[in-house]
């Protein structure tokens, strides 16, 4: 993080964003991002940001400033899912081998003076379809297992942290940030504009 008076900066396409008569009180530099605090705004410019490369809010309308961590939470929402379908899946299946219900019924034979019928040959069958369906409950559950710790790895390969600044009626400004001093950016962001915020820990 670092400190650099608007008036010096080497890039003076943020200036040119100023109403007239506006004056900067406070600028930051994080990650690439400029955050400046002028008498009536905060300014958000990101030059080389995917999204909005500048927004802005009233100083009356920021709320607070914060760091906070953040990622795809639709990963956790499916790997959650998928990892409760994987379980009982793979519990069923662990279930139906374990319990011994296939060896009886694999040593099962129909009586002797029972005639050639459809009974006959269900019993013969229903060995290999247990078995056949208890395999298919472990592969799959397995497979969904699996599936789930991917999609957690996936949410945690998301996470980063950003400097949050929170505005009333409209969606927070949100700036990628890594270094160590993210914090004390934030800090001096709420005593510049005042909010009488609190800082969070996640």
């Amino acid at each position: 993080m670092s400190q650099s008076p608007l008036s010096e900066a080497t890039d003076d396409r943020l200036s040119e964003m100023l109403f007239q008569g506006e004056e900067v009180e406070d600028e930051f530099t994080v990650e690439g991002a400029r955050v400046a605090v002028t008498t009536h705004r905060v300014l958000v410019f990101t030059p080389d940001g995917d999204g909005r490369r500048f927004d802005h809010a009233d100083r009356p309308n920021v709320l607070d400033a914060n760091v906070e961590t953040t990622g795809q939470d639709s990963y956790v929402e499916w790997g959650v899912r998928t990892g409760v379908y994987g379980a009982v899946l793979f519990g069923g299946g662990f279930l139906l081998k374990t319990s011994g219900i296939l060896d009886q019924l694999g040593a099962a034979n129909p009586p002797e003076n029972t005639p050639e019928t459809g009974v006959t040959e269900l019993v013969s069958l229903l060995p290999k379809a247990l078995g056949t369906l208890t395999t298919g409950l472990l592969v799959g559950g397995a497979l969904l297992v699996l599936a789930a710790l991917a999609l957690v790895a996936l949410y945690l390969s998301s996470r980063e942290r950003e400097l949050v600044i929170e505005r009333a009626g409209d969606d927070p400004m949100r700036v990628p940030v890594r270094d160590d001093d993210a914090e004390d950016v934030a800090r001096r962001l709420r005593a510049a504009v005042g909010t009488g915020s609190k800082p969070r820990s996640d």
